[in-house]
């Protein structure tokens, strides 16, 4: 939380209950980039603009109306699951999963022809986005990202007390280039993002001698193979990115 500003009392008890510390207090204590007071922190002494609480020198409360501890910052998580704290003071937190794509599909060959045909490139993953009110934070969100891989990707999701479940699904696959090319997979959808929820890009299809390329958004597709029995390139993992502020 923040400290009270210009015109209201506060005390060192106040102080050390916003950077932390133990008794007795010193306010010698608090100089910026210490044990306590991250390096560039600003009050608003006298009511006024921000101004950097000292380093060394002449420090006093007055330094302090308006200071808080808190930091803005971000998270991204690319692989497994986990809970996510939500950090004390923040106020406004940005969830964006995306899911795993698919995989590019098989090549193939016509042996009459002599043509090699290309497998078509795996769907992206989908994106889902929420922003929400965090009320000073300590929340708990559970979370778990799509893996890419082979095949269709998995879904990232995240859910908690303070949302609205969101699920970010994974691209499909692309489709093995036979007995002519192969079509691009569909990409993943999304839901339950407050903010927006958008569908990965569709895969390109394979062509005589080319592959189908992934799609691009919002998670990399993997690239269709070429030729007989030639796989396709595995898609990219999904990920999800907790902002706060």
């Amino acid at each position: 939380m923040t400290l009270p500003v210009y015109g209201n009392s506060l005390s060192l008890s106040q102080i050390q209950g916003e950077f932390g510390g133990s008794n007795p207090i010193s306010l010698s204590e608090y100089y910026a980039g210490g044990s306590y007071v991250p390096a560039g922190t600003v009050g608003y002494p006298n009511g006024g603009g921000a101004v950097a609480i000292p380093t060394n020198g002449t420090i006093s409360i007055n330094n302090f109306f308006g200071a808080t501890a808190f930091t803005p910052g971000t998270v991204t998580y690319t692989s497994g699951s986990g809970t996510f704290t939500v950090p004390t003071g923040t106020t406004t937190l940005v969830i964006t999963a995306v899911g795993g794509a698919g995989s590019g599909g098989y090549g193939n060959r016509d042996f009459v022809t002599d043509t090699d045909y290309g497998g078509g490139g795996g769907g992206g993953g989908g994106e889902a986005v929420t922003s929400v009110s965090a009320s000073g934070g300590g929340q708990s969100i559970s979370w778990s990202v799509g893996s890419g891989g082979a095949g269709t990707g998995s879904s990232t999701t995240a859910s908690g007390s303070l949302i609205t479940s969101m699920t970010a699904g994974g691209g499909q696959g692309g489709s093995a280039g036979y007995p002519s090319s192969g079509t691009g997979g569909i990409g993943g959808s999304a839901s339950g993002g407050n903010a927006s929820n958008n569908s990965g890009d569709t895969g390109g299809n394979g062509e005589a001698n080319y592959p189908g390329y992934g799609g691009a958004n919002y998670s990399l597709g993997g690239t269709g193979g070429v030729g007989s029995g030639t796989p396709g390139t595995d898609g990219a993992n999904g990920y999800i990115t907790f902002t706060w502020s």
